[in-house]
């Protein structure tokens, strides 16, 4: 198999769309494999396929075709690779949002927690955290704070938080990834300036 994809990646190096489309329909189980098992960093199924396409491509127009790597693994690595990095940056985007989230644990990962309660030095700072959450959030509508509350401070599934508005399951997903990403955002716009938006 590996000759034949050889001849269609040499031919897609040189512009030919015709071969760049029968690589993507010969990797088309790899690619729905890879998106459906990382279809929460996104806001739809086809947006992950996206992702896995354009990684599939970038390898094509990387490949040596004169060396002895074989295509089919280097396709495989390719698209593991950049759905890594997008599973670590999602990770990470979302522990940063439960945190800004949760006064408190806020409040203990810069050790404000200790000493004595009354010290203005630890009275401004916590005031400022609240300060910089509630302007977040009064940036969204009312349904955006209702979803990440429930889901960041009530910790409900999105199965439980579908249950509970009466919405399908995909719904809450959606809609609450939406309102953390805009929250994301207006921390990024009051804080500090560092703010990057995810997706």
């Amino acid at each position: 198999m590996n000759q034949p994809i050889r001849q269609w990646i040499d031919r897609a190096q040189q512009g030919e769309e015709e071969a760049v489309l029968l690589i993507l329909q010969q990797f088309r189980p790899l690619i729905c494999k890879y998106a459906r098992r990382h279809r929460y960093c996104y806001d739809s199924l086809d947006e992950a396929v996206s992702v896995a396409q354009l990684a599939i491509l970038e390898c094509v127009h990387a490949f040596d075709v004169t060396c002895g790597d074989e295509a089919h693994k280097a396709f495989r690595r390719a698209v593991d690779r950049v759905f890594k990095r997008e599973s670590r940056r999602f990770k990470t985007y979302m522990e940063k949002i439960e945190t800004a989230l949760h006064i408190d644990e806020s409040a203990e990962a810069l050790d404000l927690t200790g000493g004595d309660e009354q010290d203005p030095h630890r009275q401004a700072v916590l005031s400022e955290i609240r300060e910089l959450v509630r302007k977040c959030l009064d940036s969204l509508t009312e349904e955006e704070q209702r979803f990440l509350r429930l889901r960041c401070q009530h910790d409900l599934t999105y199965h439980d938080v579908a249950k509970r508005c009466g919405l399908s399951l995909s719904q809450p997903h959606k809609l609450t990834k939406a309102a953390m990403a805009k929250f994301h955002e207006a921390m990024g716009c009051h804080g500090d300036g560092e703010g990057e938006v995810y997706g």
